[in-house]
């Protein structure tokens, strides 16, 4: 027993030892470079940074979730952290490291390697309740995104919307009681917007895509904008061996010309097809 308390007392400690990360770029003791992380989705490791020690002395950098970047080009999304961390440099020592966050405009450009960003600082105080809320569940999923985005647009608990119907329920749940809205049903006429399990109602855009898989591993298969946004999940959850997924959405609703398919599995994109359509 008491090992385990000075365990945590030391790492109480260290927590408390380290220092934002936005205090330490303007003191000039780090150097901080952050891109879009091309390899991942706008709801998991959206951001590769790269911190440099321009120090004399050991620092160790914190940042939290619920702590902002904000992209130097504004039609790209900014990012809210949704995984805290604490990086220890020594003097002149660099790490790259792959930040957990959400977007925060939904109608903005997903994060890309040729957009940058600057660490800026704590969200509003409910954003930052959600990012920790989706930390601690580890909700780092469409789910967790459709609820960032729901909260900020003040949009009604029915747009929190997945697959995933556990996770969504838990977050409507939570943002009920976090901000005092009634969980309502979806309206009729909105349906299939918010429930994935709807069929396409007019025109039938599809197809399917064959995959093998040594091992099994939890996918995400979905359909996303030109600018790289979650629109639709068209499956969550196991693929193993050979599998043929399916993929199909209404024209009507989704009438841009350009969409991509993703595959999505331990936050990395395994598969994007960009699908195209003269009309």
């Amino acid at each position: 027993m008491r090992t385990i308390i000075f365990a945590v007392i030391l790492l109480a400690a260290f927590v408390s030892h380290a220092q934002m990360i936005s205090e330490l770029q303007k003191s000039g003791s780090i150097k901080c470079y952050t891109i879009g992380n091309d390899s991942s989705v706008h709801y998991a490791l959206p951001l590769a940074i790269r911190l440099v020690n321009a120090a004399k002395t050991k620092l160790d950098v914190k940042i939290p979730a619920g702590f902002v970047f904000v992209a130097t080009d504004s039609s790209y999304q900014n990012i809210v952290i949704t995984e805290s961390i604490v990086a220890t440099l020594q003097p002149g020592q660099t790490k790259q490291i792959n930040l957990r966050g959400m977007c925060m405009e939904q109608s903005d450009h997903a994060p890309s390697g040729t957009c940058h960003y600057n660490p800026d600082k704590m969200a509003a105080d409910k954003i930052v309740k959600l990012a920790q809320f989706i930390e601690k569940n580890k909700f780092w999923s469409p789910a967790g995104q459709q609820a960032m985005w729901t909260l900020i647009d003040d949009e009604p608990l029915y747009g929190v919307s997945s697959l995933d119907t556990s996770q969504a329920a838990i977050l409507q749940k939570y943002l009920s009681e976090l901000t005092g809205k009634k969980i309502e049903e979806i309206p009729a006429d909105e349906s299939y917007l918010y429930d994935y399990q709807v069929k396409p109602h007019k025109v039938t855009v599809g197809g399917e895509v064959e995959f093998n898989m040594k091992h099994k591993i939890m996918v995400v298969w979905a359909l996303y904008s030109e600018d790289g946004i979650l629109l639709r999940e068209m499956y969550n959850g196991p693929v193993e061996g050979h599998q043929t997924l399916n993929f199909e959405y209404d024209a009507e609703v989704y009438s841009d010309p350009v969409y991509y398919l993703k595959l999505v599995a331990d936050d990395k994109i395994l598969y994007n097809k960009r699908l195209s359509f003269d009309r």
